[in-house]
């Protein structure tokens, strides 16, 4: 590269210098001038402070978080997080299962959400659910797996669903 300046004649370098100026100056330009993107959007997050209560007699159970996500025109995988300060009796456990709209509730993946410990615990699940294009709604629920009469609690929850961003 210097043997091909040291060839040049001044005006050749500074047409050469005054160019590459231009090009940083555009490049900073541009990249300020864009707006930052969300990791995640509004829509695809939701965070709840109280505290549910479930027994095993009752089935499933809505938590109090939803979630939107827009695939546009195309059907896409979803990553779906939730986690919350969960506690439960002994001899049960708590389990999760996510509801798209007003579908069924599915398990895509490791459905036991808690165990019982001697203290509460946060807890996390993730999946990856392919949610059809469209404007969707993402619920996740959980219920009690036990006997009769066995309870569990949970807490403070977070649910984000990380879906196509653009």
């Amino acid at each position: 590269m210097s043997s091909i300046l040291s060839t040049m004649s001044r005006t050749k370098k500074r047409v050469l210098s005054s160019a590459v100026c231009l090009a940083a100056l555009v490049g900073v330009s541009a990249t300020m001038a864009t707006p930052a993107a969300q990791a995640i959007p509004v829509p695809q997050r939701s965070c709840a402070f109280d505290v549910a209560g479930n027994t095993a007699v009752n089935g499933w159970r809505p938590v109090n978080s939803v979630v939107t996500v827009n695939n546009g025109l195309t059907s896409r995988p979803v990553v779906v997080n939730l986690n919350a300060d969960a506690g439960v009796d002994t001899l049960a456990e708590i389990r999760v299962g996510y509801r798209v709209d007003a579908g069924p509730v599915q398990t895509p993946g490791a459905q036991n959400f808690a165990n019982h410990t001697e203290y509460w615990q946060t807890r996390h699940s993730m999946v990856v659910m392919l949610i059809p294009s469209g404007v969707h709604t993402i619920r996740p629920y959980w219920r009690i797996s036990g006997a009769v009469g066995k309870n569990g609690v949970i807490g403070a929850r977070c649910l984000t669903a990380e879906a196509y961003t653009s």
